[in-house]
């Protein structure tokens, strides 16, 4: 049997780019410049993607995703993305006002597998990701019910400027939330209303609340407030629509409620876990005063991977009255982060606690987990008695058995491999050497059950083979000999330890006869901390050390 002993070796690249670019006069090319939203991770910030995408299917103008470019120059732009799995999307036209702009691409090609596709889209020089899932040709129809049905939709959120006249664009947007039960494909539609038409097609590609972004069309006939009623057929729900008179959609005028420098009666809603992205739920409420109706645009910055922004119509003036910022991107890490809304030259700050992920401990008596490694020494022997192993991330399959790789290493480089499996609190090894027979073993063995008590005994059968050319079978008698155990190994304190002792034993025919014994002490949570072996009758006695464990 081999001990589990191994090193971490890490090994850090660094890269240094450096790049001169020429400048240019933004404002006599007549093309667009800015650059791209993106969060911490380099994914679109926001974006949504509307449609079906259906694996050997043709995809048509339902087939787009809206992405948000932050624009210091105005002009004609061509923004595409890369060809992935048969298709991609791209957008051209021209955009007329700086700053925050959302941009539609939309899809051409056909997909060749079903999946989820990762799109890179690039502007400017600058580039961000949005990932795009491909079903396959069997996928049914989603079962899901509208948040708030059947009275006002849950989690509305507005977006864009709605005026008696004026055409609706990608701007004008709805997001309300549903409760799906059955993954699938949906055609999420609204009740024309006033002129307008809302609808949303797309996959749910998992279950629970989430939201759902509709995409406005049409023209306003009337100034006023309307009622829509969005359905999917089995249950409705209800949002309203202000609608600006003809001639007053320009921008508002307004401030920000500050107390302190704090925004005044700032709260949230929605779940905040780190690593888990935002959704249409995770909304923030700021309270403003406005002087003068029209349309208005709010932000945050973007902090630990998230940021916050609005944008709608102010149809009354005084205040306070709250305005909500819908949040995208993904939480980093847990804690409480302080985020700054601006409008204008008018600023203000909110907090935002995200709950961090629970601490997983490793319970293994075998750890497994990838870049886990350990390093011992030999009790009395020299400095250059000690050896390390580490778990690699990859793994192998022999005889239909998926194992992990365990691998010595010297100066980083490989000098030998253990196989290992676990199966809930029993764990394996791959017995693939001699020891001491003429040929190598390959038989999977039970090294140690957790479960068992104290005096349990099983039996590793090796198998037939020769030892110096006369038949026998080998054989490992393994027992538990102690458990619960605590015990100070090379300075360091152990605690629930289970002891097991391995007698090797041959049969040429006359019943088994031991020839060598081991017993390995099992942390848990740590692994191997302590390891003999003699020889029988004993010859020699070596006894290993683990001197540091480093589990993930």
């Amino acid at each position: 049997m081999k001990f589990l002993r191994y090193p971490l070796i890490a090994i850090t690249a660094i890269f240094f780019i450096a790049a001169c670019q020429r400048e240019l006069d933004f404002e006599t090319d007549g093309l667009a410049h800015g650059s791209l939203k993106s969060d911490a991770t380099g994914d679109c910030l926001p974006s949504t993607v509307n449609g079906i995408f259906r694996a050997d299917s043709v995809l048509n103008n339902t087939n787009f995703i809206d992405i948000h470019v932050n624009l210091i120059a105005t002009g004609t732009y061509d923004i595409k993305s890369d060809t992935v799995n048969g298709y991609s999307f791209r957008g051209t036209g021209t955009l007329g006002i700086a700053g925050d702009n959302t941009v539609r691409l939309y899809a051409t090609g056909k997909p060749v597998v079903s999946g989820t596709d990762e799109f890179t889209i690039s502007f400017d020089g600058t580039t961000c990701k949005v990932d795009v899932t491909v079903i396959g040709i069997g996928v049914g129809v989603a079962v899901y019910t509208l948040g708030g049905a059947p009275n006002d939709c849950s989690g509305v959120t507005m977006n864009g400027t709605y005026t008696e006249g004026v055409p609706l664009d990608v701007n004008n947007t709805i997001t309300i939330t549903v409760n799906v039960t059955f993954e699938g494909t949906y055609i999420l539609g609204a009740a024309s209303v006033n002129g307008m038409l809302f609808a949303s097609t797309g996959v749910f590609t998992s279950t629970g609340i989430q939201s759902v972004t509709l995409n406005g069309s049409g023209t306003p006939l009337a100034s006023g407030t309307f009622n829509a009623d969005a359905t999917n057929g089995s249950s409705t729900c209800t949002f309203s629509i202000d609608v600006l008179p003809s001639g007053t959609g320009g921008p508002a005028v307004y401030t920000l409620d500050v107390l302190a420098g704090a925004c005044s009666g700032a709260t949230y809603s929605g779940t905040y876990t780190e690593g888990t992205p935002l959704t249409g739920t995770n909304v923030v409420l700021l309270n403003v005063t406005v002087a003068t109706a029209g349309t208005y645009t709010i932000t945050s910055n973007t902090v630990n991977g998230m940021t916050f922004s609005g944008t709608g119509t102010f149809t009354n003036t005084g205040g306070p009255q709250p305005v909500a910022l819908v949040g995208s991107g993904t939480p980093l890490a847990g804690g409480v982060f302080n985020f700054t809304a601006t409008a204008g030259a008018s600023t203000c700050t909110f907090s935002i606690t995200v709950d961090a992920l629970p601490v997983t401990t490793n319970e293994d008596y075998v750890p497994q987990t990838d870049f886990s490694n350990w390093s011992d020494k030999l009790v009395g022997g020299t400095a250059a008695d000690t050896s390390y192993l580490q778990v690699s991330p990859n793994s192998m399959t022999v005889n239909g058995t998926s194992y992990k790789i365990f691998e010595y290493k010297e100066l980083g480089t490989v000098t030998d491999t253990i196989f290992h499996r676990k199966d809930g609190g029993k764990y394996y090894q791959l017995f693939d050497d001699s020891y001491g027979f003429d040929n190598a073993f390959n038989a999977d063995g039970l090294l140690l059950d957790s479960s068992l008590a104290v005096s349990s005994t099983w039996n590793i059968d090796l198998g037939a083979n020769t030892a110096g050319g006369i038949p026998a079978n080998a054989k490992i008698i393994c027992q538990i000999t102690a458990k619960g155990v605590t015990a100070t190994i090379a300075g360091n304190t152990y605690t629930n330890i289970i002891k097991v002792t391995y007698t090797y034993n041959f049969d040429v025919g006359s019943g088994d006869t031991p020839f060598a014994m081991e017993e390995i002490w099992y942390a848990k949570g740590k692994g191997v901390v302590n390891y003999f072996v003699n020889d029988i009758p004993v010859s020699f006695n070596d006894n290993w050390e683990t001197t540091r464990i480093e589990v993930f």
